[in-house]
């Protein structure tokens, strides 16, 4: 018997691995998952699953598996051409900091670590950054607390800094926002019983 299968993987023009894994279940019904890999460049891509009767794979297979597989690659190449020309960047960018005063020493293992940095490595805290985050919570509750007491709660609430973005602080802003409320309840209720 003879079949065009490889012929049609190799007219889906995706240069890496195809690891294909196919499971038949007691109804007949066959479960194809494909997996493309390419070198290491990108990890962890999800499977693409066909579920279907032998007969209904042999019909549909190639052209359901013709779009994943060029947006998987195209993927991939975008990945691999930006991690090179990030790589370059930080090269050319290296003499830089040699040129503003920096040590200009080079390590021959700090070329590898580079290497081995891509494009979804976190880069290094920065301490003017922290530095900048910190003098602008401390602002915001100093605004806070001169607001509650004069007695303007809704407006001390609506200054608050947010918890998102000074998540290290989570305690000691909730625990300020209780007391507002707490406080802006009681002078409403104070302010509703002198109106009425």
């Amino acid at each position: 018997m003879k079949t065009n299968f490889f012929q049609q993987i190799a007219g889906l023009g995706f240069q890496g691995n195809f690891l294909l894994n196919i499971h038949q279940d007691e109804t007949g019904l066959q479960t194809v998952s494909v997996v493309l890999k390419k070198d290491k460049a990108v990890e962890g891509l999800p499977p693409m699953l066909f579920k279907a009767t032998a007969g209904e794979l042999d019909e549909g297979f190639f052209e359901q598996l013709a779009r994943p597989v060029q947006q998987t690659a195209g993927l991939i190449s975008n990945l691999e051409s930006y991690q090179k020309e990030l790589d370059k960047a930080k090269k050319n960018a290296k003499p830089d900091k040699a040129k503003a005063g920096k040590a200009a020493e080079t390590d021959p293992d700090e070329d590898d670590n580079d290497e081995n940095n891509d494009l979804f490595t976190p880069p290094e805290d920065d301490k003017q950054a922290k530095a900048e985050k910190k003098r602008l919570y401390d602002e915001a509750m100093e605004r806070v607390k001169t607001l509650a007491q004069h007695t303007k709660y809704a407006e001390a609430l609506a200054q608050l800094p947010d918890v998102a973005d000074h998540p290290d602080k989570a305690e000691a802003i909730e625990a300020k926002r209780k007391t507002l409320q707490a406080g802006k309840e009681a002078y409403d209720k104070l302010t509703a019983s002198f109106n009425d």
